[in-house]
């Protein structure tokens, strides 16, 4: 089994070689350097780099500057990179996975840093390495957006969720923080109940009236997912709205794996990990669906990633090697 041990400067001599594991999401990117026995040499946390959200370009920036970050710390030569895994989020495109590639290595060797072997894998992908290190399982990642993946016993991978926040995503924060602020306009409307959401959505998005919230969503395109946190704090000051907004987010995680399980149904207890920012930091929401799936999935046990996301790329890089 791969060890993750404290990041150290490695001289650069014949027998150096690395791989990269990059894992790449709507709030942070992290990049590992990883030498081929499993030791992390350096580590580099940077900017978003969802492909949805940023855009190709910008990713590709992103990602070419933590990749040489980490060379620069550890003072090795692009030729000692083997392999670079990239686990990004909006990348189940195959077309955009491909653009990725592409930018990358033309900005590679625009900046006279050549990189080789460049694979580009969703979030989920690299997730599920990271989090069960290649054993049966689903791992369900809500953070900007929202995916479950499942390795079946006969180790098939399935997948439900994923699509994007125009179609899909329902559990993620972007999911809740809109929800949220659907709430504030029902309220406006007098559809809807009174809520905390309004004062709240006025107060993050620094703004003095609904019209001005508004034409801050639409002309300024905020990160509609950093309210989600304002959501959770209204439920823990009893705001009814929010509750239901979480009720209503929580119940379509537990949706994701109750149809991947339909499909496969396991024999004996399966692990499930929880992933991604709104899931793996502790708030009301992730204790929310935690206590949904133990209720309504009595079969399956939630257990911690045994690696962080980006270590998972690497694993995927280095398998290719063995």
């Amino acid at each position: 089994m791969f060890g993750i041990l404290e990041e150290r400067a490695i001289p650069l001599t014949d027998q150096n070689k690395f791989v990269v594991g990059v894992d790449g999401g709507g709030t942070k990117t992290n990049v590992l350097l990883v030498s081929m026995d499993g030791t992390v040499a350096a580590e580099s946390t940077g900017g978003p780099s969802h492909l949805q959200s940023v855009g190709c370009k910008q990713s590709a920036f992103v990602i070419f500057n933590l990749i040489k970050e980490c060379a620069d710390k550890t003072q090795i030569d692009p030729s000692a990179i083997q392999s670079v895994v990239i686990g990004l989020a909006g990348a189940g495109r195959s077309s955009d996975r491909n653009e990725l590639a592409a930018s990358l290595q033309g900005l590679a060797i625009k900046k006279k840093f050549p990189l080789k072997n460049i694979t580009i894998e969703t979030d989920a992908r690299i997730g599920l390495e990271a989090a069960l290190a290649g054993n049966p399982g689903v791992v369900v990642i809500a953070g900007t957006g929202s995916i479950a993946l499942y390795r079946t016993e006969d180790h098939k991978l399935l997948r439900a969720g994923g699509w994007g926040k125009v179609i899909g995503d329902e559990g993620s924060g972007f999911s809740v923080g809109r929800d949220g602020l659907n709430a504030v306009m029902r309220q406006y409307d007098g559809r809807g109940e009174k809520t905390l959401l309004t004062q709240k959505a006025f107060q993050h998005f620094t703004v003095d009236s609904t019209d001005d919230l508004i034409t801050k969503i639409y002309h300024d395109h905020v990160d509609v997912a950093s309210f989600a946190p304002k959501v959770f704090e209204a439920v823990v000051e009893r705001d009814r709205p929010a509750h239901l907004i979480l009720v209503k987010n929580s119940g379509e995680l537990i949706e994701l794996i109750r149809v991947l399980l339909m499909k496969s149904p396991p024999r004996k207890k399966l692990p499930i990990v929880l992933m991604g920012g709104v899931l793996e930091s502790e708030n009301v929401y992730s204790k929310m669906v935690k206590d949904r799936i133990l209720s309504s999935l009595p079969h399956v046990v939630i257990q911690k990633p045994k690696f962080p996301a980006a270590f998972g790329a690497a694993i995927i890089a280095l398998n290719a090697f063995r």
